[in-house]
């Protein structure tokens, strides 16, 4: 099981944005990562989905930060 928040970050993404993100400073990864669990644990809207799927819900909540923050 992955427990590095960066680990499971690159894991949700998609093949493109996984490859755009890794082209980043590890820092700068590693903040996006931060994000991302911040993203999961606080978007109210993720929660129904995260029911019936999580890893739709990590996947749609790590496309979502690469999209506004890179």
């Amino acid at each position: 099981m992955q427990t590095d928040s960066l680990t499971r970050f690159l894991h949700a993404l998609s093949p493109a944005s996984r490859e755009k993100v890794e082209q980043l400073p590890r820092e700068r990864q590693e903040k996006l990562a931060d994000a991302w669990e911040a993203d999961l644990r606080d978007n109210t809207d993720l929660l129904t989905v995260s029911e019936l799927d999580p890893a739709e819900a990590e996947s749609e909540a790590a496309e979502h930060i690469v999209r506004t923050q890179t």
